[in-house]
């Protein structure tokens, strides 16, 4: 191997450590709750959509704000996605929910308040009418 090839290779294994080790460092604030510990949920949310139609367990969705808490949700027809919102319009989290199988996600909310949920999947005609203001009350 050449001078400049061995080089060019040490470059590339330290950007490669140096991207591993900050991306699972515990000073990005996720990793806090996601690797070094796994948290079990002190609640979990059971979503069904079909139709263009989230439902909702019995009661609403009200979660704890600084706890761990899971949403499953399942599909009975086409692929549709599960978005959290901010009300000022931002993304917290989505997870696709795929026919067949109990898609799953744990999240820790930060701030107590209400977030809407709407489809982030293109899934037909009516998809962009998947909104839900208010769907989830985090105290």
């Amino acid at each position: 191997m050449e001078r400049v090839e061995k080089r060019w290779l040490l470059v590339l294994v330290a950007v490669a450590v140096a991207f591993n080790v900050i991306t699972l460092s515990p000073l990005v604030p996720w990793q806090r709750w996601m690797v070094w510990s796994s948290p079990e949920p002190v609640q979990e949310f059971r979503i069904s959509v079909s139709n263009y139609t989230f439902t909702f367990p019995p009661g609403g969705i009200r979660a704890p704000v600084g706890q761990p808490v899971r949403f499953v949700a399942t599909s009975d027809d086409v692929t549709y996605g599960f978005g959290v919102f901010r009300k000022d319009g931002g993304m917290l989290f989505q997870m696709q929910v795929i026919p067949g199988y109990e898609n799953s996600i744990v999240w820790i909310f930060d701030a107590t308040g209400s977030y809407d949920v709407r489809s982030t999947e293109y899934s037909g005609p009516l998809a962009p009418t998947m909104f839900v203001p208010d769907a989830i009350q985090v105290v």
